[in-house]
């Protein structure tokens, strides 16, 4: 054997040898490798998998408040009058103002009449009977008349003086078919004796309110 032959057999019996001493850690490199891949693999699957569950979950839903509805209120009559309040409501424009304005009461069967707080002059009346209730609330006398002819189904009753309505067919006027004041004796107006409602009418002009209360 040449010296040529002698050199490569003895480096590859070297190599032969480093391959050897090299195999177990080569075998543990690729070990941690493959376990380092099926690790990574896992964890992918696992987000995933949360990925997937957090998009199974339903969202929360918001329970819908409900919306309460406004009592109705009363509708005023336009055609009759221009304002309608509750009766327990006297205008602050009238309480509080210089302007005339008048109560009735019909629990005393009188009515006032007031300048802002102060009564300027009070009377009896006569109001309507437990068959013809007189209107409650708050009004504006929406038309006078010096004398007005009054029919009903069992009365006629011309020129009746200084009458004034103040609601519907409701109103405010003198009375020369009785005298017994201070006692509920109409369908519904408020009688009054005629020299106080020609008080009322000279004092108080077409949008006067008109306060009726128990």
């Amino acid at each position: 054997m040449d010296k040529d032959q002698r050199a490569a057999r003895q480096s590859a019996t070297l190599a032969d040898k480093h391959l050897h001493a090299a195999w177990p850690a080569l075998f543990l490199l690729t070990a941690a490798v493959f376990s380092l891949a099926r690790v990574t693999d896992a964890t992918a699957a696992g987000q995933e998998q949360v990925q997937i569950q957090e998009t199974e979950v339903p969202p929360e839903t918001t329970k819908a408040t409900p919306t309460l509805l406004p009592t109705p209120s009363q509708t005023p009559d336009k055609y009759y009058a221009d304002y309608f309040a509750h009766p327990w409501d006297i205008p602050e424009e009238a309480a509080q103002g210089n302007t005339l304005w008048i109560e009735v009461n019909l629990s005393a069967q009188t009515l006032s009449a007031y300048r802002g707080n102060q009564i300027v002059n009070t009377f009896l009346i006569s109001s309507g009977t437990e068959s013809f209730k007189t209107v409650t609330g708050t009004y504006r006398i929406y038309a006078k008349y010096s004398q007005y002819t009054m029919r009903g189904p069992d009365y006629d009753l011309p020129d009746v003086p200084y009458s004034m309505f103040f609601y519907k067919g409701y109103s405010i006027h003198g009375t020369y078919w009785h005298d017994n004041f201070g006692t509920p004796m109409s369908r519904g107006c408020v009688n009054m004796k005629t020299e106080d409602a020609a008080w009322v009418y000279e004092n108080a002009p077409v949008g006067t309110y008109v306060f009726v209360h128990y």
